[in-house]
């Protein structure tokens, strides 16, 4: 090469150099002038770069893919202007890319630059004739970021649930880069002193969105020591308050001395345009129950290198309440949801006939994501939601195409979503219903429920949220909801490499579904549940190789997530929020649907009093009932009675219960009711029903109420002047026959044959008038034919309805066991008392067994066919808690579960 001129950027080694910004205001100028150097061609493979006349700029790259245009410009433009880029030294360049041109621009938009090294651009003309002037423009795009701050339960992660003393929480701030390039890039929190979490020494580092830890260079796998060493991490003590100061450093080569730069192609890559990093450290919870931690605050601070401008971004104080909650409702739970919007929780269904509506619309209560439907080519992107019944973008109905789906346009979302019904009202609530056929009307086997389905991102947004109200208070309530991940390949590892690429490193072994979804669960702005990683369960996480591709998506599974609140002594209303905790891209696609909040039925109302009939009289009758209670916060007992069949109720008496015995995981207490029975309560009828709070006795939404109601009978006795005597029944022909004897008859009187099926009440089945003369035996047979068990009795009455009595109650049945248990006393205190039928006589043994299958009392129970009673005594001695009656008759045994109170 010769200089022929003093232009000073002739050569390479002369390059004038330029800053790179975001904008091109004032343009580098430059002219080609006849007679200067002659640049042999480096083009190579390139196709350009042929030898010219030509000039050299240089620039140190501030971003990954800045944009370099050469345009014509001044009194005598430069006609067909051209540009080359160069990497390396001057003495050893290698062309990186060739302009795209026309008569008067010479664009190159370059890509995968290393941010920092030094980069050359030959400008020169299309032939050797062309002279003139010209400017060069080298801008770098605007960083385009996003950010979030979370954490996972490590404790609980794989299962769920509420933060507890002592669990490990990891604190995630997410940084993603989506264009351009920021450098001077810190992580920045504090962990106040006595805040109630204690960070785990040595637990900083820089991880993947999926988990996986990192290094600043994107090689290998590091942590940051808590000592302000060499590398990226460290924690302070500050002086006076003691609080841990944390910074954590990302970055290619970032250190304790200084911050370094992240681009959009930085690792860890997401699909190699975008980078997804979390910066994060571990604490262990020491706060106790009911006390609320903050794990948000803090900061993400970094500078655009294509505007200069720094920028913080200050995360908001987002709490953790430390709550105790045994999961979901232990026992059962209520009917009713109290949620009371979108149809409860279910998402409803069409409105329409066939052809039904695929995709239902938006909800007002999705509040950060954005509707889109479910179409061909198409669904849900990231931050948006779709409520639809079937998940397919192409529509169908077959849930076996492959993944990807190469079919054209592709059936499946992204070519990889799964195509699934709706959860509710699944005969199988694991696999929930299959995709809506939208060409047939609704029906028991096409539901065509509606779910919410959501493509979240990086963001924690907001789900569902809804300000719930008329809530009992200090109450116990089961929030729920099922939800599914439903992207079976959606993983990118730390290289760029998706699920379908060679070399792609899997997010566990077996499961390419990438960053697995993880829900929050909050009460008035604050965290007290988070689902855990809902994995993707319809691969083979055991193998290496996972073998399901086609068949995953039946083999994939709807989870039930949830807790149990405590509602506050006063509170009758809270907003609840279902928000994304996971720092999703390539993966966190999930559905979720039949969000419940139901009350927990903890409390059962057992061996209420069977009924008064008799006399009135000055002697006191007592009723029992024992409550037994998962939460033993249902205290107040209100007894009420009713003298128009339940129309209207008033109090008899208020009652706080006393918990004194525990049985298994139950709370057992009893309540008794005494009074004096008067001829004008007859025909009346007494129930109980217990709250957690004396004011919930009043709301009937707030209360449980005992099963069965107690009948009152009660005569204005002087008692009718007979006997009644010798009263039994038969079963013949599948009818009950009866028979009694009377010693003594009454003019004009008569008998009413009452029968139950439960023994408690009664109606009448006949009528037979008495007759005039003494010692009569009477028969009647029901005729209605008998099932099952019947409870009889005889209640007779005086012509003028004065008088009345009743005879013992029989029970007959058409059974073909030999014996049958109609009744055991229960729970029994120093005997116990029970009632037995028997198709023949014998003799029964009878024995009592403890939990641990030891007889600790026995008694053999000589029987006549019929109805036996009968007690086994001297059952003082044992210890409360809970014991089984064993009753042995020929080839029969019957086991009956009793609690000792």
């Amino acid at each position: 090469m010769a200089q022929s001129n003093a232009q000073v950027n002739d050569l390479c080694g002369g390059a004038i150099n330029i800053v790179s910004s975001s904008t091109c205001a004032v343009p580098t100028a430059g002219d080609i002038v006849s007679g200067i150097t002659t640049y042999t061609n480096l083009g190579g493979s390139l196709g350009c770069g042929a030898a010219n006349r030509d000039v050299w700029y240089s620039f140190t790259a501030r971003s990954s893919n800045p944009t370099i245009v050469v345009t014509s410009a001044g009194a005598t433009p430069l006609a067909n202007p051209r540009v080359q880029l160069f990497s390396g030294a001057c003495a050893g360049l290698t062309s990186v890319s060739c302009g795209t041109n026309t008569a008067t621009t010479s664009t190159i938009n370059a890509s995968n630059l290393t941010v920092g090294n030094l980069y050359f651009a030959r400008v020169y003309p299309n032939t050797s004739s062309n002279n003139g002037s010209f400017t060069v423009c080298i801008t770098d795009p605007v960083a385009v970021i996003d950010y979030s701050k979370s954490y996972i339960n490590v404790t609980k992660n794989s299962t769920g649930g509420t933060v507890t003393p002592g669990d490990i929480l990891e604190i995630r701030a997410t940084l993603v880069v989506k264009a351009g390039t920021v450098d001077s890039v810190a992580f920045l929190d504090t962990l106040k002193q006595g805040g109630g979490l204690a960070l785990q020494p040595d637990s900083l580092a820089i991880r993947t969105n999926e988990g996986k830890i990192v290094s600043n260079a994107g090689a290998g796998e590091a942590r940051f020591t808590s000592a302000k060493d060499a590398d990226a991490g460290w924690v302070e003590v500050v002086p006076i308050t003691l609080d841990s100061a944390i910074q954590i450093r990302p970055g290619k080569n970032a250190n304790v001395f200084a911050r370094s730069f992240v681009t959009n192609n930085s690792r860890p890559s997401f699909y190699g345009s975008t980078c997804i990093l979390m910066a994060t450290y571990r604490v262990k919870v020491y706060a106790g129950y009911d006390t609320k931690i903050n794990f948000g605050g803090g900061a993400l601070v970094l500078r655009d290198a294509a505007t200069g401008i720094f920028t913080t971004v200050n995360f908001k104080r987002d709490s953790i309440m430390v709550y105790n909650s045994p999961g979901l409702c232990p026992n059962s739970i209520a009917a009713t949801n109290s949620l009371g919007v979108e149809t409860n929780g279910t998402f409803g269904t069409p409105s329409t006939g066939a052809p039904l509506a695929r995709n239902r619309g938006t909800s007002a209560y999705v509040t950060g994501y954005t509707y889109d439907t479910f179409r061909s080519g198409n669904g849900p992107q990231d931050y948006y939601y779709g409520i639809a019944n079937n998940t397919s973008a192409n529509y169908s109905t077959i849930n076996t195409w492959a993944k990807p789906d190469g079919s054209s346009p592709s059936k499946r979302v992204f070519t990889l979503w799964d195509i699934i019904g709706d959860h509710t009202g699944a005969s199988n609530t694991a696999q929930g219903n299959k995709p809506c056929d939208t060409t047939q009307p609704v029906s028991a086997t096409n539901p065509c429920g509606y779910m919410l389905v959501v493509n979240a991102a990086y963001r924690t947004d907001t789900a569902f949220q809804y300000a719930v109200t008329n809530l009992c208070p200090n109450t116990y309530y089961e929030i729920s909801a099922w939800v599914r991940n439903i992207c079976y390949k959606c993983g990118c590892d730390s290289s760029g490499r998706g699920a379908s690429s060679v070399g792609y490193i899997p997010f566990a072994t077996g499961d390419s579904s990438g960053v697995p979804p993880n829900l929050a669960f909050q009460i008035n702005g604050t965290d007290y549940y988070t689902t855990g990683d809902v994995l993707y369960t319809g691969t083979n996480r055991a193998a290496p190789v996972d073998t399901t591709q086609a068949g995953s998506d039946s083999l994939n599974r709807w989870v039930q997530k949830g807790f149990v609140y405590q509602t506050g002594i006063a509170e009758t209303s809270f907003t609840l929020t279902i928000r994304n905790n996971s720092p999703g891209g390539g993966g966190n696609d999930w559905a979720l649907d039949d969000i419940g909040l139901k009350t927990c039925n903890p409390v059962q109302l057992i061996n209420p009093a069977s009924g008064y009939s008799g006399c009135a009289s000055a002697m006191a009758v007592s009723f029992t009932d024992s409550v037994l209670a998962y939460f033993p916060n249902y205290k107040y007992v209100r007894w009420e009675k009713s003298c128009n069949n339940g129309s209207s109720w008033t109090t008899i008496k208020n009652d706080t219960l006393a918990y004194t015995a525990k049985i298994s995981n139950d709370s057992l207490a009893k309540t008794i009711y005494s009074f004096l029975p008067v001829y004008a309560d007859s025909g009346c009828i007494i129930r109980v029903k217990v709250a957690t709070t004396s004011a919930n006795l009043n709301n009937a939404n707030c209360s449980v109420v005992a099963s069965g109601n107690i009948p009152l009978n009660i005569s204005n006795c002087t008692p009718l002047p007979i006997s009644l005597i010798n009263f039994y029944g038969t079963v013949i022909d599948q009818s009950a026959q009866l028979k009694w004897t009377v010693t003594k008859e009454f003019n004009n009187g008569y008998f009413i044959i009452e029968k139950s099926r439960d023994g408690n009440n009664f109606i009448a089945a006949g009528r037979v008038n008495a007759l005039t003369t003494q010692g009569q035996t009477y028969k009647f047979t029901d005729p209605d034919i008998l099932s099952g068990q019947a409870f009889y009795r005889i209640k007779a009455i005086s012509g003028d309805g004065l008088l009345f009595k009743y005879t013992e109650i029989i029970v007959l049945s058409n059974y073909e066991k030999s014996v049958a248990l109609l009744s055991a006393i229960n729970p029994f205190k120093n005997e116990i008392k029970a009632e037995i039928l028997t198709t023949r006589s014998g003799i029964i043994q009878a024995d009592v067994v403890n939990i641990f299958g030891e007889t600790v009392a026995s008694k053999k129970i000589f029987v006549n066919k019929g109805n036996n009673k009968f007690e086994i005594e001297n059952l003082s001695i044992l210890s409360k808690g809970q014991y089984f009656l064993r009753l042995r008759f020929e080839d029969q045994i019957i086991n009956k579960a009793l609690i000792k109170g």
